[in-house]
């Protein structure tokens, strides 16, 4: 079906609109918050940003966002955590470094002791 779109932007938008991520379809309002944060990333000098790859790679998806949370526009930076949100990549643990060792919890005993919840005459 690809084929009969003829110019790239139709192919693009062909492409954008069947996207599926996290087996969520995207709607209209999350397509146009992606839009808005592309031309709004590129006004403010921030890096460009590829719609496709942004919708189909989590890692991806992860650096667009730290980069224009790290731009000086408020309205880009609650666009990024807005869209975060929506991609589940707002809630996601971040991984620790590989080259620690997970920490290990000691048990300490207590030793039984003659308290009986409270005084005794």
């Amino acid at each position: 079906m690809q084929s009969e779109v003829g110019d790239g932007a139709a192919r693009f938008r062909y492409e954008l609109n069947n996207l599926e991520y996290d087996r969520m379809k995207m709607d209209r309002e999350t397509l146009n918050e992606m839009v808005k944060l592309k031309f709004g990333s590129r006004k403010a000098g921030g890096p460009e940003i590829d719609l496709v790859k942004l919708a189909a790679d989590a890692v991806y998806a992860d650096q667009m966002f730290s980069a224009a949370e790290n731009l000086h526009d408020e309205t880009l930076v609650l666009l990024a955590i807005t869209l975060r949100d929506k991609f589940g990549l707002l809630a996601a643990r971040p991984q620790g470094p590989a080259n620690h060792p997970p920490a290990v919890v000691e048990t300490v005993e207590v030793p039984q002791s003659r308290y009986m919840s409270g005084a005794r005459s």
